[in-house]
């Protein structure tokens, strides 16, 4: 028997972060992304969609538990996509403040888009990303 969540709504992911204060300032301040709070906790609201950054050992507190990061690194297999309006304007101005990048900027055909990986101070993956003009 499956559960029906119809009414339920989407909240959108939480990062827990290992230094909030440098994980906030990277996407608030290196990345330019809305965010409302401060630590422990943060949300990012931009259109209909939205995350969170909470601080690691404030998140195990209230949940109770003694290691909030589960293994030795972040989840590697997940991904934070941001759509940009110019990739490549937004690459270089990254490049300008110091940004190291995973890959250069390529056009996907298949995905109609184009797009860039990096890494946030918590390892995780981020691929910014614009459609194929």
């Amino acid at each position: 028997m499956a559960i029906e969540l119809r009414s339920a709504s989407f909240e959108g992911p939480i990062l827990l972060a290992r230094d909030f204060a440098t994980t906030l300032s990277f996407y608030r301040t290196t990345l330019g992304l809305p965010f409302d709070g401060k630590a422990p906790y943060a949300k990012c609201v931009s259109g209909a969609s939205n995350f969170a950054i909470a601080d690691g050992a404030w998140w195990a507190e209230i949940n109770g538990s003694d290691n909030p990061f589960q293994g030795e690194s972040p989840v590697s297999n997940q991904v934070l996509r941001i759509q940009v309006t110019n990739l490549d304007e937004t690459f270089e101005n990254l490049v300008i403040l110091g940004e190291k990048f995973l890959t250069s900027p390529t056009s996907r055909p298949l995905m109609s888009a184009r797009n860039v990986f990096l890494r946030d101070p918590d390892g995780r993956i981020v691929m910014l990303s614009s459609p194929l003009r």
